[in-house]
């Protein structure tokens, strides 16, 4: 039995006796959430054998929790958040526990499987680490190349697969950033590792890190300094504007999102300047500005179709991806019927290939279905994107699948949310 209104026995409660034990790994996610517990437990003068009887778990097992050497299912959390009365505390501090412990598993993972890439990777460039005075016009071409390399592994790897190999190709750009190359070179080196450090922050947004998502967005803006690329300026802006957005900051996301287009050249294409209006319209939207969001959506569409070429470093922006946030746009003006007719159109012209975007598509769908009455086409279509997103471990992925349960919960769909909340309890690392 689980939850707060199981009696205490009636029993003469111990003297305090030997001080706890040390935390293990209070450093980690998973040590704070114990040591949370800890201190919530030992401050309402609560003894773990106590909180054993008010959880339904045993003592031991609890004791593991707090000492950081056990991971607790979100059953244990919610029945420890109301037996401690701890306002919302664990339950929020639970989350990052998952994200680092998918970590942990998939960095575990790919070290098995490509322990060798940083010392293949330095082997690549060994006269450009020891000396920066040999970066030479084909070491920075190759290093370009493993920039677009990482571009295309997005669509087939994890987001946690991808930071290793991310974060060493960052960490040896800027190791060439502290030479002195030629001022073409230098530029060529400072876009290629601003580009680098933008692609980092995106993957640990996707990995539900906003610390590090900033950390990494304030690098690539120090490296765009040096870069003198204003388009790619713009466009990893852009990207910072997608975050916040996707992490529920809508102002700050409309910030970015004009920062974006203000940094971005009249000379850059059509393409990049369709994309980036895109995003500000779904942004303005988000913030009431309708009529704004329309014109802003218009004149994106005219970009897109007079597009001709795009640049190198912009990811594929084609009639899919504008069906994308066109239909978003339009579900944020109130219009899920018409969003869900952009929707399926975008998800016919989706390349077979593109599992992460058709996930994002199919949740995209599901938002707008159900405000359309469409409940049970938005929940297979949700539940076909959780697989997706559980299995690349993109903790946004499934963020914005509860927000899918949420909204069935709101409209009254009580036994639905119920069936997709468990659905998403059980693709999660250890059930959670």
């Amino acid at each position: 039995m689980t939850g707060s209104s199981a009696p205490l026995p009636e029993r003469r409660r111990r003297s305090p006796g030997r001080p706890p034990k040390p935390m293990d790994g209070e450093q980690s996610a998973l040590g704070r959430l114990g040591g949370l517990i800890r201190d919530l437990r030992t401050g309402r003068g609560l003894t773990l054998t106590d909180l054993g009887v008010l959880t339904g778990y045993s003592w031991q097992h609890l004791s593991a929790v707090e000492r950081g050497r056990v991971v607790p299912s979100e059953a244990v959390v919610t029945a420890c958040e109301h037996a401690l009365a701890a306002g919302g505390q664990l339950t929020a501090a639970f989350p990052a526990v998952v994200r680092e412990q998918a970590w942990q598993r998939h960095k575990r993972e790919t070290a098995r499987r490509d322990g060798n890439a940083w010392n293949n990777l330095m082997a690549e460039f060994p006269a450009a680490v020891a000396s920066s005075s040999a970066v030479s016009a084909g070491t920075v071409l190759a290093l370009e190349e493993v920039t677009d390399r990482h571009r295309v592994l997005y669509h087939e790897l994890s987001s946690a697969e991808m930071l290793i190999p991310v974060e060493a190709h960052l960490s040896l750009l800027a190791s060439l950033m502290r030479g002195s190359q030629p001022e073409p070179l230098r530029h060529r080196v400072a876009s290629a590792a601003a580009e680098a450090a933008g692609f980092a922050a995106w993957l640990w947004h996707d990995l539900g890190d906003q610390f590090k998502t900033g950390v990494y967005y304030r690098m690539a803006d120090s490296l765009l300094a040096e870069a003198g690329n204003p388009a790619l300026a713009g466009y990893v802006t852009g990207y910072r504007a997608l975050a916040a957005d996707a992490a529920g900051f809508p102002a700050e996301a409309a910030s970015h999102a004009e920062c974006a287009r203000a940094r971005i050249p009249p000379t850059a294409s059509k393409l990049v300047r369709s994309w980036l209006a895109a995003i500000s319209a779904n942004a303005v939207a988000l913030t009431g500005g309708d009529r704004e969001a329309v014109e802003l959506l218009d004149h994106a569409q005219d970009l897109f179709e007079a597009a001709e070429e795009s640049e190198a470093w912009m990811y594929d922006f084609d009639r899919s991806s504008f069906a994308a946030f066109q239909g978003q746009c339009l579900l944020r003006l109130g219009r899920p019927d018409e969003a869900m007719a952009v929707f399926a159109a975008g998800l016919t012209e989706l390349p077979d290939q593109c599992e992460r975007r058709r996930a994002s598509l199919m949740i995209d769908m599901a938002e707008a279905c159900v405000p359309a009455g469409e409940v049970d086409v938005g929940l297979d279509y949700a539940r076909q994107a959780l697989l997706v997103f559980a299995g690349r471990g993109s903790v946004d992925g499934v963020r914005r699948v509860r927000r899918v349960h949420d909204m069935l919960g709101s409209a009254g769909y009580r036994r639905r949310a119920d069936d997709l909340d468990q659905l998403i309890r059980s693709s999660l690392p250890g059930g959670a």
